[in-house]
């Protein structure tokens, strides 16, 4: 007996160590994603700053262009030489170096998906969805270059909304009331929804995969159009969302549609994969039990980085302040209790307009005939963003 005690008191022993060991590793790699989380943040926000990328014709010091070194002792790119000391010898500001240096010798990033010009932000977003992981996040960027080319990406501006007829652009208006409507309070572009007002009859006159391809188009015309704008307009880099969506009207039912549900896991892989980190905060209003239970379904397909930006905004007075704490009054639509004076209304579909645009759809519809014009006459990516900065006009053939 004596034996076997002594046994089960070695092997409870050896099992503890193995479980402090386990549970130490564990704490260690959790340390060091916070760290570089940290990092990366530190970077990003100095990228941002109107000192680097927004500054007119900005180049570095003949110092910083010939001597500036990461703490590996890699030749830093033009940009992040401009950054600070604590910034430059940050751990993540070597792997986003690696990451540059490992993308160009892959054949470069496509010009279409740098946003805002700012390669380094743009590649410090993949690296962040990563994991920090400088292969997996060079991987990234080759099957993103795979798919703009295959399913003809860069010139999606000009072509998504022709291959649609009148009849589907109007059922996806009635059906699903989505549109951009303003920024808030630190220039972010505002979309807007009223989901639980999606009906998905949308379905017998739209394919899946004109719903799915509408989505990319929005992403699209926040990258190229939309942020741009706001960058220069703010002063500084712009390249995130705020969502503002009302559950007012959701259903149950939503969760029994399997055509619905496996267009909204297309969306968000495609978001997670070829447009990562690109958004700031979603405001979700109107929120009840349905939401509750819906979101216990579908949260598995979001990143737990964007699971803790979701919000949600209580009813009544208390919401709408917390609203306005980040959204201008004349941003906020009116049946949210907001001041917005859009003439035609703040959004399509059974609580707005119907099937006709509301003011921000017409906004759109206008900014992509004129990108479509432009891409016709074979413009390039930088021709399209001084169009959308207004550097350069639509001139007659």
């Amino acid at each position: 007996m004596l034996g076997r005690g002594v046994q089960v008191a070695l092997l409870v022993l050896v099992g503890c160590r193995l479980l402090g060991g386990l549970r130490g590793k564990l704490g260690k790699k959790s340390r060091e994603r916070r760290r570089l989380a940290q990092e990366a943040e530190m970077v990003m926000s100095e990228l941002a700053n109107a000192d680097h990328y927004l500054k007119d014709n900005f180049e570095a010091t003949p110092e910083a262009k010939h001597s500036v070194r990461s703490s590996d002792g890699a030749q830093l790119s033009p940009s992040l030489q401009g950054l600070s000391a604590r910034s430059k010898n940050t751990e993540a500001c070597r792997k986003l170096s690696e990451l540059e240096r490992l993308v160009e010798r892959r054949g470069g990033f496509p010009p279409c998906a740098v946003v805002n010009g700012d390669l380094d932000r743009t590649l410090l977003r993949f690296l962040i969805a990563s994991d920090y992981d400088v292969g997996r996040a060079a991987d990234a960027v080759d099957d993103l270059k795979v798919w703009r080319r295959d399913e003809r990406i860069d010139s999606l501006l000009g072509t998504a909304m022709k291959s649609l007829s009148a009849q589907k652009q109007n059922a996806l208006r009635r059906c699903m009331p989505s549109t951009y409507h303003g920024r808030d309070l630190r220039g972010h572009p505002i979309h807007l929804e009223q989901t639980g007002r999606y009906n998905w009859e949308v379905l017998r006159h739209c394919e899946p995969e004109d719903l799915v391809r509408v989505h990319i188009l929005a992403q699209e015309y926040q990258s190229r159009v939309l942020f741009p704008r706001a960058s220069r307009d703010v002063g500084h880099t712009v390249d995130k969302m705020t969502n503002v969506l009302d559950l007012r009207g959701l259903n149950i039912g939503v969760l029994s549609n399997l055509q619905a549900l496996s267009i909204f896991k297309e969306v968000q892989r495609i978001d997670q994969k070829y447009y990562p980190e690109m958004l700031n905060v979603t405001y979700i209003v109107n929120a009840g039990w349905v939401f509750r239970a819906v979101w216990r379904v579908l949260k598995v397909v979001f990143p737990a980085r964007e699971q803790g930006k979701l919000k949600l905004v209580p009813r009544g007075k208390k919401g709408l302040e917390m609203l306005r704490e980040a959204i201008p009054e004349e941003h906020i639509p009116a049946y949210l209790g907001g001041s917005c004076t859009y003439v035609k209304g703040c959004i399509s579909g059974p609580g707005g307009t119907g099937d006709k645009a509301c003011d921000g759809q017409e906004a759109m519809a206008r900014d992509l005939r004129e990108a479509g014009e432009l891409l016709d006459r074979g413009a390039g990516a930088d021709e399209v963003t001084a169009w959308a900065l207004g550097q350069r006009k639509l001139a007659p053939e």
